[in-house]
């Protein structure tokens, strides 16, 4: 079995060469990337202008098939995905105008995620025989692609400072993985190759506590089931602490072959693999696009972290209308109870006092200059004389010419 051996940079097969060839979109005659393949394959590509992600604007595929001896050989271009752990995070997605939908999925590990890519192009069962390390360039160049890969979460760690939300990095993934099955499907045995340039950042905030608690605490308001505690380890994906991470792949490859011809598909696919690259224009495009992706998301999140600051700033100043408004209500209320108070207090002092007269078979008299008297209750009239002294009088009141003569003056009842 070949899989994986030394093989020679170019890969003769019967009297065919393996040649460098261009892969182009069949509609738009736009070059998407380069690689060696025989001269006796039917090559060929497809460009998706449809973003995919905020790290991924456009999409693509290449495929190359010999029809007589039955291999199939495809290229897919880089797609990544985002995973929020942090229930806060999760959360505000929705908050955030224009996201991607597409972008958004639970992390699967490297294994299985190859897997799902064998599975869909063979459409039949698979099981896995053997794998190795992936012979790509990238995986090939690992400094140079550990670099593309930091530069990439400089650019969203920025972003993020931005909006007020500091990143750090807690893990990275940087791996060329090839993986080898068997399959059967209509009575006849093929043989598989899967691999990917697998990369991953993950992010995590010194706040995460802080917003880890809070989400729970909200997560059991509202009937949120705590999801079972992830393992913790220093496995990229399942590693702590973690808020969310972007996880993908640069390219991933896939061969399918009759089992009888293993050998002869493999040497043409390890080939295939080893010297493919974007093509420099694309990947100019590509890149250009990420970085105006990159500040389009850093002037909204100024946008949001400004129109979040003006939105606090009225809310202070509401608040504050809100306390001088129910401080003055307050002192109207307080004004108005004490109003209340000292008119019933006068009242109960009136009610007291004319309940105390009644007992007492008296009532009370005062005279202009506020002196009071008590006279009995059978007085019909009481005045008071220039020195102060009352005198209570039965029947008719006196005329004015007695009164001027005695300079007497009628006191009320009070």
């Amino acid at each position: 079995m070949f899989f994986y051996k030394e093989y020679n940079k170019s890969v003769k097969v019967g009297d065919k060469m393996s040649e460098l060839k261009q892969f182009i979109d069949q509609n738009t005659n736009i070059v998407l990337a380069n690689a060696r393949i025989p001269d006796d394959f039917i090559i060929g590509g497809m460009l998706n202008q449809q973003i995919q992600s905020e790290a991924v604007p456009f999409t693509f595929s290449i495929h190359a098939i010999n029809q007589e001896k039955g291999i199939n050989i495809f290229g897919l271009s880089k797609e990544a995905f985002i995973d929020y752990r942090n229930f806060i995070l999760k959360q505000s997605v929705n908050l955030i105008p224009n996201a991607i939908k597409t972008s958004f999925r639970d992390y699967v590990d490297p294994e299985p995620y190859i897997r799902a890519v064998a599975e869909s192009i063979f459409g039949g069962p698979i099981e896995l025989v053997a794998k190795a390390d992936l012979p790509s360039i990238t995986n090939m160049n690992k400094q140079a692609t550990y670099n593309r890969l930091m530069n990439r979460f400089n650019m969203v760690a920025q972003s993020e400072a931005q909006g007020g939300m500091e990143m750090r990095l807690n893990n990275y993934l940087c791996e060329g993985l090839l993986l080898k099955y068997s399959g059967n499907k209509d009575g006849k045995e093929y043989d598989i190759l899967a691999g990917a340039d697998l990369e991953g950042l993950e992010f995590y905030s010194p706040m995460s506590n802080l917003m880890g608690g809070l989400g729970g605490m909200l997560g059991g308001l509202f009937g949120k089931k705590e999801e079972a505690p992830r393992q913790e380890s220093n496995v990229f994906g399942h590693s702590k602490p973690c808020d969310y991470l972007e996880w993908g792949s640069s390219m991933r490859f896939v061969m399918i072959a009759p089992k009888e011809i293993e050998e002869e598909a493999e040497k043409i696919f390890i080939d295939f693999v080893s010297s493919y690259q974007m093509d420099n224009n694309l990947a100019m495009q590509f890149d250009q696009l990420v970085l105006q992706r990159a500040q389009l998301s850093g002037q909204q999140a100024m946008q949001m972290q400004m129109g979040a600051r003006q939105s606090q700033m009225n809310a202070q100043y509401q608040q504050q209308k809100l306390t001088n408004m129910l401080a003055q209500n307050s002192s109207q209320i307080n004004a108005g109870i004490m109003d209340s108070w000292d008119k019933k207090m006068a009242s109960q002092s009136r009610m007291s006092n004319n309940f105390s007269e009644a007992i007492r078979g008296v009532n009370t008299y005062q005279a202009p200059d506020g002196k009071t008297y008590e006279a009995s209750v059978g007085a019909d009239h009481v005045y008071q004389d220039k020195y102060g002294d009352a005198y209570e009088v039965s029947g008719k009141p006196l005329d004015n010419e007695v009164l001027s003569k005695l300079n007497w003056t009628e006191i009320n009842k009070k």
